[in-house]
């Protein structure tokens, strides 16, 4: 069973925490570059000059250090395909000696579909099958398509609801990622399908973008009473309308709901249910099945909802709302006014105050929201804030656009907005020229004079990022090597398994995803050698389960020389490059083979509160020793590698 010494494995941990600044060693192997072309977008080159002048109105003199290769990779992996690297991409990450190995990588992972990474020699990695002619190929193209589907179904649906039509969306976003569907194109699929959830097979002649009703169908809110439907409309829609104002145009119309904003005067009560009356000829078929709860009707089925528009109510357009005096006021169909007109006081021009043939009021609403001055500009914020866990406005919530919260770097903002928009709104392209540019390879320990929060809307360093709970389970499969052995609806089952638990525990109800926190709570319950076992399925490697026995067992067995004998230092370098995805230190490998030789004697702290005047007596342990090739010992040191913050932070 893992981790029989959970003392020994909490000791380890401590020692790589104790650890965790000392400089990485790096590998110093000459060898090829990887064939793509690595020329630095000129977009990203604009971002480093505006970002320059950034600190200079900030009154930032330098920034932090260039992050380490080994970081860079892990972290660009994270952000772009939502994993940490292998041993293998790390290796070969390190052969390539040219300037531009950064660009490559990140063009790599954007575009790439039949990658094969190759040895600090120059040879293939085998595939691990055996088979000595089969050699690994990653398709990064459909992990991308994958992972950035996890990302749109937590925005869009939330983590709460039935998962069965999370899963459909999730499924339908692949797709539309896989082809590099444009934000434009995606975000008027969002508002404007029509059909049942669940039909989306073209083979079967279904519609095949039904399954994207379901953004709607799961926030369309409750029914208006039968009394008033043929008047009102048929749903209330509150939910959907500032979900619809804040995923997509970056301004958040909730507040506006009962009165006008307190804190942001552009925005009126008027606004919201401008946007409001759009959604009125909306019509659901049923309610969705509520999301199941607890053990007796886990497997509770989702009911299928057709989502449609019936012109025959609210035909006259108008739906009313209560001011906070009491008066109901009327409104047509309104389209949220630009920024600018909001700057100057002035209301929208865009306006429906009669039916269009052949049109519905979502088609119109759609075409209003792309030609809105905010809508590339509020793609561009979300973008940054998923790189750098804020956006470039002063505050750091990347949808709340407003006189309320200043954009520190305006000509940034409207350079990438400008550029995204005139190259067909290619989300490939905008992550591409952000990924390539400075500040985003800066590492993440801030200069000290600039460590305070003032600082961070200048992006003067990398902040650290709770990786979300699907990439958490993720790079847990990578580490262990499950992703080598498990197919594609194994692999999703698990982590929907997974994912219960850990959302129950950790989950953000509101699809906040950047305000996930993962920490200290989080690394209990990984420690818990249960939640691993039971739900990734340890103990066995049948259907491509990983075995973290079975993992460190294959470490040592591959590096095994002659008469069976690994060296310590060859089995801590793959269990670092496996989580960490860097090598250790010489300081760390001298720190674990004392512990592994009983030389050294790991201070525990005093286990009572300090008391003044009161010198808390020594609390250590000297650990027995281990022979070289003690896989427990190994076994342990993997264990507590996966609990430090270095693995479950994004960096």
């Amino acid at each position: 069973m893992l981790c029989r010494s959970l003392g020994r494995a909490a000791l380890a941990g401590g020692v790589l925490l104790a650890l965790a600044s000392a400089t990485p060693i790096t590998a110093q192997t000459p060898g090829d570059t990887p064939e793509v072309d690595g020329v630095l977008p000129p977009q990203s080159a604009r971002i480093n000059e505006l970002i320059l002048k950034g600190y200079e109105a900030g009154g930032i003199s330098r920034p932090t250090e260039r992050c380490s290769d080994h970081e860079f990779i892990r972290r660009v992996m994270i952000d772009l395909i939502g994993r940490i690297a292998t041993p293998e991409e790390v290796l070969d990450f390190e052969r390539d000696r040219s300037p531009t190995k950064r660009v490559k990588l990140v063009q790599r992972l954007l575009y790439d579909e039949k990658y094969q990474p190759r040895s600090p020699s120059g040879q293939y990695f085998p595939d691990g099958s055996g088979d000595k002619g089969r050699f690994m190929k990653f398709d990064y193209t459909n992990e991308y398509a994958e992972h950035w589907a996890n990302i749109w179904t937590v925005w869009l649906m939330t983590r709460s609801g039935h998962p069965t039509y999370r899963d459909q969306m999730r499924v339908w976003l692949e797709i539309q990622f896989g082809k590099n569907l444009s934000h434009k194109d995606l975000m008027t699929k969002l508002l404007t399908a029509t059909g049942p959830t669940g039909e989306d097979r073209v083979e079967r002649g279904g519609n095949k973008d039904a399954n994207a009703v379901n953004f709607i169908v799961a926030h369309l809110g409750d029914p208006v009473p039968a009394a008033n439907r043929q008047t009102l409309g048929a749903f209330e829609a509150v939910p959907i309308t500032s979900r619809v104002t804040k995923l997509f145009l970056g301004i958040q119309t909730q507040c506006t709901q009962c009165h006008d904003h307190p804190h942001n005067k552009q925005w009126m009560q008027a606004d919201f249910w401008g946007v409001n009356a759009f959604f009125r000829q909306t019509v659901r078929s049923a309610t969705p099945t509520i999301a199941p709860m607890g053990n007796n009707n886990q497997n509770m089925a989702a009911a299928q909802i057709t989502l449609s528009d019936d012109p025959s109510i609210n035909k006259e357009l108008i739906i009313y709302y209560e001011r906070r005096d009491g008066r109901k006021i009327g409104s047509y169909p309104v389209m949220l006014k630009n920024m600018a007109q909001a700057d100057a006081g002035e209301k929208s021009t865009k306006m429906l105050a009669s039916p269009i043939p052949g049109k519905s009021r979502r088609q119109q609403l759609s075409e209003w929201i792309v030609a809105h001055d905010n809508f590339s500009k509020a793609y561009v914020n979300r973008i940054w804030g998923h790189y750098f866990g804020r956006g470039l406005n002063k505050d750091s919530p990347v949808d709340d656009f407003g006189s309320h919260n200043e954009v520190i770097h305006p000509q940034l903002l409207a350079y990438l907005a400008d550029e995204f928009k005139n190259g067909g709104y290619d989300s490939k392209k905008l992550l591409e020229w952000i990924a390539c540019s400075d500040v985003y390879s800066l590492g993440h320990v801030a200069v000290k004079e600039y460590a305070e929060p003032k600082y961070d809307p200048y992006f003067a360093r990398m902040p650290l990022k709770a990786m979300s709970p699907e990439v958490l389970f993720d790079s847990l499969m990578t580490a262990t090597r499950a992703n080598f052995n498990t197919n594609k609806a194994d692999r999703q089952a698990l982590r929907d398994a997974w994912m219960q638990k850990l959302v129950r525990n950790f989950g953000d109800d509101e699809g906040n995803e950047l305000t996930f926190n993962g920490t200290v709570v989080q690394a209990l319950l990984m420690m818990n050698g249960s939640e691993l076992n039971g739900e990734i399925g340890v103990g066995n490697r049948r259907g491509g389960k990983p075995n973290l026995d079975n993992v460190v067992a294959e470490v040592i067995k591959s590096k095994a020389g002659r008469g069976g004998y690994v060296r310590p230092e060859v089995i801590y370098n793959e269990l670092f490059l496996l989580t960490l995805n860097r090598h250790p230190s010489a300081a760390e490998m001298n720190m674990l083979e004392q512990v592994r030789e009983g030389r050294a004697k790991v201070e525990l702290g005093s286990p009572e509160p300090p008391r003044p005047g009161v010198r808390p007596k020594p609390n250590g342990i000297l650990i027995p020793p281990s022979p070289a090739n003690d896989v427990s010992y190994y076994q342990d040191v993997f264990w507590a590698l996966l609990n430090t913050n270095e693995f479950m932070l994004n960096h």
